[in-house]
C-alpha cells in the first residue's frame, strides 16, 4: 500500500449542525478515510452517509469502547473544544479543531504543551487559510495594513438556538460566542493571516469596542484595531444585526495596489480593476496529506495564536454596550442597527473605532482639549486642539461648531461622507508624501486609496489673546519627524451689523530643515481636485447660494480667483452667510474651491494645479479675513462687512 492511499480512520465528535458538513466532506473523500465512530447525545444522521456507522453520546464512551482513530474531528461549541481534543490527544489520534479552537488563553496553552508532549498534529478548520488567495496576495509584498468588515444577518432565533448561543459563559466556563469570536471568526483570523500574524508575539496591542444590539451576553455588533509588532495596523469592523447580508470584505494594502478579498468565494479584485477567482485546499484534506507526504499544515493550532490574542481581549473585556433602540429597526425576525452597513466599512477601512468615526450607536470618543471663543459674551465657536481625532482622519486643530450670533451653527465636524473633514481648519493632502488632509491618499495611477501615509498636527503652545488666540503646531509626518512648524493666529471681532460677527486669521507655515513640497491631488492630476490650505466644511444645507464678486453656482465659482466668496444657506438650525477674503496679495491669488452638490464647503486652494515649494527654512503664509453672519447677505453687505471697496 502507498502512502496516498492509506486508509485513515475518523472518529466526528458532533455529527449535527457543521458535522453534517464534515460527512459530506468524509463522504467525498471516498477510499482515503473510513468513519468509523460518531460521538454525539442526538446520535448519528437517519440517513445518508454515516447513518450506519456506530455511534456514542460522548467522545468518552466511544474510546472506552477500545475504538482508536487516526483522526478526531470536533465539530461542536467552542466551550467544549479544549476538554474533548485534549482527551481525543492523550488517547494518541490527531485532531481537526473547528475555529475558534478554544474558549480561552489558558486553554489555548495547556492544548500547545499537551500537543508537544503527545507528538500529535492539530489543524484548526479557517478553512479560508486553504485559499489560494492567500498566496497571490503574499506576492504583492508585505501589506502596510489589512481591513475587514462585514454585514451579516441573524434571526431571534439563531440566539436561541442553543444554551450557549449569544453568551460569555455557561456554567462558569467561558464561551465567547460573539460577532468576533465566532460568526465572522474567519474575517478577523484571515486578516491577521494575511498582515503575517500568525503567532502571539506577533500582536502588539488590541483595542476594542463591543455592542450588541440583541437582547444577548456577547457582542453582535463590533470594532477591533490590532496593533502588530512592527506598528502596522489590523482592523475590524463586523455585525450581525444587518437589514441584510453581504459578502465579508478583506481589503488588502499593499506598496504595489489595494487588493479586495473575499474569503467567502475566493475572488480577488484589484484596484487596477482586474478581477481574479482562486480555489482553495481543503483543510481536511491537507491534514490526510500531512499524514501520508508530510504536506505542511495550513491552520496549525500554533499559528492561530494571533487570533487567540484577539479571543481572550473580547473574553477579559467589559460586557458589550447595549446599542440605543434608537439605532435600532425592529423587522418581522430579527433587529438591525440602522446604516451599519455603511458604518462598518467607513470604520474597517479607517482603521477606526466606532466611536472615532462618530458612528451614532457609538459611545463618544474622547475629544481634544477645547477652548471656547466669544463675541461680546457670546460664544461663537469651540477651539479644539485635535488630538481626539483618528489617525486616518488626520488629527488636526480646528473650529467646531462654530455658530452666528443668533446660534445657527455653520461647520460640521466628522460627518458621515468625509470623516477627516472637521469644521474650519488648515490641512494638505500631499506633504513631502505625508497626508495632513485624512482619508484616502489620491495617487496620479491608481487615484484614490487609503494608505499608511497620515500625519499629525500638534499644538505645541497656545495662549489667548484679547479678542482670540495664537498657537505654534508641528507637522508630524507618518515617519515621527516634524516637517512643518506652523503659527497660526485667530481675533474674532463685533460688527456694526448686528446679524454678523467678523475674524481675522493667518496661518504661517515654516519648513525645517529640510525642502517641502505641498501638493493636492490637483498636482497629481485630479482634474478640480486642488484641494488644501484653508477649508471650512459646513452641515447639511439647502437652498445653497454660493457666489464671489463675479459669479453664482458650483461650477461657476469652482476653481476660479475673485477678491471675496460666500456662502449662503438654509443649515439644520436656520439660515447664515459665510463669506470669505484673503488677506494678503499672495493668498488672494489661490482659486477658491467650492462643493455644494457632493457635500457643502468652501475653501482656498494653496496648490491648485501646481505644488507649492519651500526650501528649508522657507515659509508660505495664508490670511483671511471673514464674515459669520445670521440670515443671507447682499453682495454689497458681503462686501462692507469685509472691508473690500466696491
Amino acid at each position: 500500500m502507498t502512502a496516498t492511499s492509506r486508509i485513515t480512520t475518523v472518529l466526528l465528535v458532533g455529527a449535527h449542525g457543521f458535522g453534517a458538513v464534515h460527512l459530506r466532506n468524509l463522504d467525498r473523500l471516498g477510499s482515503r478515510v473510513q468513519l468509523v465512530a460518531l460521538a454525539d447525545p442526538k446520535g448519528g444522521p437517519e440517513e445518508g452517509f454515516g447513518s450506519d456507522v456506530p455511534s456514542w453520546p460522548t467522545l468518552e464512551s466511544a474510546l472506552e469502547s477500545g475504538i482508536r482513530p487516526d483522526i478526531v474531528i470536533v465539530a461542536t461549541p467552542t466551550n467544549t473544544h479544549f476538554a474533548l481534543a485534549a482527551r481525543a490527544l492523550e488517547a494518541g489520534s490527531d485532531v481537526y479543531l473547528e475555529k475558534p479552537p478554544v474558549a480561552a488563553m489558558g486553554q489555548f496553552t495547556a492544548l500547545l504543551a499537551l500537543q508537544e508532549r503527545t507528538g500529535r498534529a492539530i489543524q484548526v478548520g479557517f478553512q479560508s487559510f486553504g485559499s489560494h488567495a492567500l498566496s497571490e496576495l503574499a506576492a504583492l509584498g508585505t501589506p502596510t495594513s489589512v481591513a475587514t468588515w462585514a454585514s451579516w444577518t441573524r434571526a431571534t432565533a439563531y440566539w436561541n438556538r442553543s444554551a450557549w448561543a449569544g453568551r460569555r459563559s455557561l456554567d462558569g466556563q467561558p464561551v465567547v460566542d460573539g460577532v468576533l469570536t465566532n460568526a465572522l471568526s474567519h474575517a478577523i483570523a484571515t486578516a491577521l493571516r494575511i498582515a503575517g500574524a500568525r503567532r502571539r508575539e506577533d500582536i502588539l496591542g488590541i483595542e476594542l469596542e463591543l455592542y450588541r444590539a440583541n437582547d444577548i451576553e456577547a457582542d453582535d455588533t463590533s470594532s477591533v484595531r490590532v496593533t502588530l509588532a512592527d506598528g502596522r495596523v489590523v482592523a475590524g469592523a463586523l455585525t450581525l444585526a444587518s437589514a441584510d447580508s453581504s459578502e465579508p470584505v478583506i481589503e488588502v494594502r499593499t506598496s504595489a495596489q489595494d487588493v479586495s478579498f473575499s474569503y467567502t468565494t475566493d475572488d480577488l479584485t484589484y484596484s487596477d480593476g482586474r478581477v481574479m477567482h482562486t480555489g482553495r485546499d481543503d483543510l481536511f484534506e491537507e491534514m490526510l496529506d500531512h499524514r501520508d507526504l508530510g504536506t505542511p499544515l495550513s491552520s496549525p493550532l500554533i499559528d492561530t495564536g494571533a487570533y487567540m490574542e484577539v479571543l481572550e481581549a473580547v473574553r477579559t473585556s467589559p460586557e458589550p454596550t447595549r446599542i440605543p433602540a434608537t439605532s435600532i429597526t425592529s423587522l418581522e425576525d430579527r433587529v438591525a442597527v440602522d446604516d451599519i452597513v455603511d458604518w462598518v466599512e467607513r470604520t474597517a477601512r479607517a482603521g477606526a473605532l466606532f466611536s472615532e468615526i462618530h458612528a451614532p450607536f457609538a459611545q463618544p470618543a474622547p475629544a481634544g482639549a477645547t477652548e471656547d471663543l466669544a463675541v461680546d459674551g457670546h460664544v461663537v465657536a469651540v477651539r479644539d486642539d485635535g488630538s481626539g481625532v483618528t489617525a486616518t482622519s488626520a488629527p488636526r486643530p480646528f473650529l467646531h461648531p462654530v455658530r452666528t450670533l443668533g446660534g445657527v451653527v455653520v461647520t460640521d465636524a466628522h460627518p458621515a461622507d468625509h470623516d477627516w473633514h472637521l469644521g474650519v481648519s488648515i490641512g494638505v493632502q500631499d506633504a513631502n508624501g505625508t497626508n495632513f488632509w485624512g482619508g484616502p491618499t489620491y495617487t496620479s495611477d491608481l487615484g484614490y486609496r487609503w494608505r499608511d501615509d497620515h500625519g499629525r498636527i500638534e499644538t505645541v503652545a497656545s495662549s489667548r489673546t484679547e479678542r482670540g488666540f495664537t498657537s505654534t503646531s508641528n507637522w508630524i509626518t507618518s515617519a515621527g519627524t516634524t516637517l512643518l512648524v506652523e503659527e497660526t493666529s485667530w481675533q474674532l471681532h463685533p460688527s456694526a451689523d448686528l446679524r454678523a460677527w467678523t475674524f481675522r486669521t493667518r496661518t504661517t507655515l515654516r519648513a525645517g530643515d529640510e525642502p517641502v513640497e505641498l501638493g493636492s491631488p490637483g498636482t497629481h492630476g485630479r482634474a478640480g481636485g486642488g484641494y488644501g490650505g484653508f477649508a471650512w466644511r459646513f452641515p447639511t444645507a439647502s437652498d445653497v447660494e454660493v457666489r464671489t464678486a463675479n459669479a453664482s453656482g458650483e461650477n461657476a465659482t469652482h476653481g476660479t480667483v475673485s477678491p471675496w466668496i460666500a456662502f449662503s444657506a438654509c443649515f439644520p438650525d436656520g439660515e447664515a452667510t459665510i463669506a470669505l477674503t484673503a488677506d494678503d496679495a499672495r493668498t488672494a491669488s489661490d482659486p477658491w474651491f467650492v462643493r455644494v452638490d457632493g457635500y457643502p464647503g468652501i475653501g482656498s486652494a494653496l496648490a491648485w494645479q501646481e505644488p507649492v515649494m519651500l526650501d528649508a527654512g522657507e515659509s508660505v503664509t495664508l490670511s483671511f479675513r471673514g464674515v459669520v453672519a445670521d440670515g443671507r447677505l447682499t453682495d454689497a453687505d458681503v462686501a462692507a462687512l469685509l472691508g473690500i471697496a466696491t
